[in-house]
């Protein structure tokens, strides 16, 4: 088994669901080797997409609704403090760029060379935004992932087990 093959199962097992179901940790903070945080965080941005965020989205052909169920906590240990910023930086990239874009890519592009399917899928306040600018193609399927990562957002944390958020709210790749 791969380096990346260990890790991928060690985030899998720390996968923990409350009994409530609504809420899913990952509790990271023993067994987790953070000494190459771009490994860990593209690890953790594969696993976590397809075990939960693929599940808030529903797809019917071009529309995508988001609605998640339950939210998802992340907890990586203070002593790992020195990769902390770069593990969360380097996972939210990843997150957004290999995880969102590679599996909505058509809706993506359908959604952004669309103004009704725009209006369906992000809702009026996001297309007022949208189409008040004068975006290029390019800009607008970048719009449209920027509105996704934000929505999931919304239902993720990622802290240290004393409840400090890690996620650097100003250096959000947005």
């Amino acid at each position: 088994m791969s380096i990346d093959d260990e890790l991928t199962s060690t985030i899998i097992a720390s996968r923990k669901k409350s009994d409530d179901g609504s809420l899913v940790i990952y509790n990271l903070t023993k067994g987790i080797d953070f000494s190459n945080p771009k490994s860990v965080a593209n690890s953790l941005a594969k696993v976590f997409f397809e075990k939960d965020a693929v599940n808030w989205f529903k797809v019917d052909r071009d529309n995508i609704e988001f609605n998640p169920t339950y939210k998802v906590r992340i907890l990586l240990a203070a002593e790992h403090n020195d990769l902390l910023g770069k593990t969360v930086d380097d996972f939210l990239e990843d997150f957004k760029k290999e995880e969102i874009n590679k599996r909505f890519v058509r809706q993506i592009d359908d959604i952004s060379t669309n103004e009704e399917k725009i209006r369906t899928s992000v809702g009026l306040g996001a297309l007022g935004a949208l189409l008040n600018k004068p975006f290029a193609r390019r800009d607008d399927k970048t719009e449209v992932e920027d509105l996704m990562f934000t929505e999931i957002l919304e239902a993720l944390e990622i802290r240290t087990p004393d409840n400090s958020d890690l996620i650097n709210w100003e250096k959000l790749p947005i």
